[in-house]
């Protein structure tokens, strides 16, 4: 093989390692926002509003208080990434007195992120 066909071979390797995790993780945080709705319901009201209509307000009214899942959504400089990150890899036991992981599959994590992104308010007008 000559250096000029290695050269383009190696080029052709980095360019697919470079494009596959970018893809990957893009795709790591497209979900489905009903089917995160319905979980969230489920699983997370206990200690947070997830939605305005839910069936009951939480239990869970202690330090730290629980956001809001719109205001989760409406913080400065949150990515669907970094959401989906932060969930994962909370400790199964905190400790501090703070939010458990929630034991989630990648479909559910997914899910539960897209649910949240999608309660954002539209940045105001200028």
């Amino acid at each position: 093989m000559r250096i000029n066909d290695l050269a383009v071979l190696t080029a052709v390797v980095a360019s697919i390692a470079w494009t596959g995790p970018v893809e990957a993780q893009t795709a790591a945080v497209v979900g489905q926002a009903a089917a995160g709705r319905a979980l969230a319901v489920q699983a997370c009201t206990g200690c947070h509003v997830v939605s305005a209509d839910q069936p009951f307000k939480p239990e869970w009214t202690g330090t730290p208080h629980a956001p809001d899942f719109k205001d989760i959504a409406n913080r400065p400089n949150l990515s669907a990434a970094a959401l989906r990150h932060h969930l994962a890899v909370l400790p199964a036991v905190p400790k501090t007195p703070g939010m458990a992981n929630p034991v989630l599959s990648d479909d559910q994590l997914r899910d539960i992120v897209a649910y949240i992104i999608g309660l954002r308010e539209a940045p105001p007008a200028r």
